[in-house]
């Protein structure tokens, strides 16, 4: 409701201000505010994003059996090269490795916290690329499919 009253109330008040405003609707919406927000934010990042090189482990190893086991570093990345080639050289220099010991643990893990309409639109943008229109067509459809409770 106020997003209709305020929408009326700004589009009369600019065009009286602007005689040459282009806009024959200057919409208003509680979620449009945060999610210019986001979208500023977001261009933010992207503008001042500085790529850097890092380096990564990755090890193929045969077992007695013959298959084929992927091993990755734990570290993922590193951003120093000479602590990547000094890891390297000691996987290098032994040519085969000897499981000292398996820990299995089992985890629980919590329910996702629901999220709200902006937080639903956030997510969506920054985890999916969505646009906001599409996040809320899609959440539209899951709550009419029963998948989700509040669009």
């Amino acid at each position: 409701r106020i997003g209709c009253a305020f929408t009326r109330y700004q589009t009369k008040f600019f065009q009286g201000k602007y005689g040459d405003l282009d806009a024959s609707l200057i919409s208003y919406g509680p979620c449009q505010t945060p999610t210019l927000g986001f979208c500023v934010q977001r261009h933010d990042e992207i503008q001042t994003f500085k790529p850097e090189l890092y380096w990564y482990i990755q090890v193929n190893v045969q077992t007695a059996d013959g298959r084929e086991v992927t091993l990755d570093w734990d570290r993922v990345r590193c951003f120093e090269k000479d602590i990547t080639t000094m890891f390297l050289h000691q996987v290098r220099e032994h040519s085969t490795a000897l499981v000292t010991s398996v820990v299995t643990k089992e985890k629980a893990k919590q329910r996702p916290i629901a999220l709200n309409t902006v937080e639903l639109m956030r997510v969506a943008s920054s985890g999916l690329g969505m646009g906001p229109h599409h996040a809320m067509q899609i959440a539209e459809r899951l709550y009419t499919q029963g998948y989700i409770s509040y669009p």
